[in-house]
């Protein structure tokens, strides 16, 4: 005869609530004997260890539905194939988190870069990034299928960023219009499945001078916060090589102004 727990008894063994344990019984992960003359519910100690096979599963990802079905099963196959599917997907999750934890990473570098040495031109080489025009200067005007590819650029949070961008030939010309969009770098497009389009352009890695600059809403970015930095390629001899890439690092807004601070990216040579 084995030895019977109570409800409170087993819960107390298992370090959790009775109503943890009722919760399992809803669930079927464990069907407790029914005592007619007292009422109670009581438990034997292949309850014990049932339950804590179930919270194994239960902490593998699998939801209590397919625990009770894995626990009323047999067959050794078929559990073997259910774990290696969840082998795959919780290696997916590790993957994306690992992307997360990368981009963090990043971002700390980026606001690390202005709170050390903003006022600071440096050579670096820009990430290939991907990128999509949300509006010219600051008005949205576009098409339906643009709209629609955007939103669904915009899926791909945490990994995007804010940018503006500067065209090469507008600066040739003194046109004066920019494009704000939203971004993506290289390295977690393929992650997210990015991909070159009709609107979604990529500019791949390229040496830059770096620098970064504060933003407000009261006064609109322009060309004139380029000024240090072309004044530095003039010195140096360095040509423009290209459009002109921002990322937005920091937003805020604590009273009534917007304010951010970009990392400019111009292409040299």
């Amino acid at each position: 005869m084995y030895q019977k727990y109570t409800i409170g008894e087993l819960a107390k063994i298992l370090g959790v609530t009775t109503e943890t344990i009722r919760h399992y019984e809803r669930k079927k992960l464990i069907k407790p004997v029914h005592d007619q003359e007292t009422g109670y519910r009581y438990y034997n100690t292949w309850d014990l260890h049932m339950l804590l096979r179930a919270r194994c599963y239960l902490g593998f990802g699998f939801s209590a539905e397919q625990t009770a079905a894995i626990l009323q099963n047999n067959d050794l196959n078929k559990l073997d194939l259910l774990l290696e599917q969840q082998e795959m997907i919780l290696q997916e999750k590790i993957l994306y988190n690992m992307n997360i934890l990368k981009k963090i990473r990043k971002n700390r570098q980026l606001i690390r870069d202005i709170l050390n040495d903003h006022s600071m031109l440096s050579i670096r080489e820009r990430p290939g990034i991907y990128r999509i025009d949300t509006q010219k200067c600051y008005t949205i005007s576009l098409e339906q299928d643009e709209l629609l590819e955007l939103k669904q650029f915009c899926q791909s949070v945490p990994f995007i960023f804010s940018t503006a961008l500067f065209p090469q030939e507008n600066l040739k010309n003194k046109n004066k219009e920019f494009y704000f969009g939203v971004g993506i770098e290289e390295e977690f497009a393929s992650l997210l499945n990015i991909e070159c389009s009709k609107y979604i352009k990529y500019y791949p890695p390229t040496l830059c001078l770096y620098m970064c600059i504060p933003s407000r809403s009261g006064k609109f970015l322009n060309y004139e916060v380029l000024k240090p930095a072309f004044g530095y390629m003039k010195k140096h001899n360095l040509i423009l090589n290209g459009d002109i890439i921002t990322q937005i690092v920091w937003m805020s807004k604590p009273e009534n102004e917007y304010f951010n601070w970009h990392n400019i990216w111009i292409p040299i040579k």
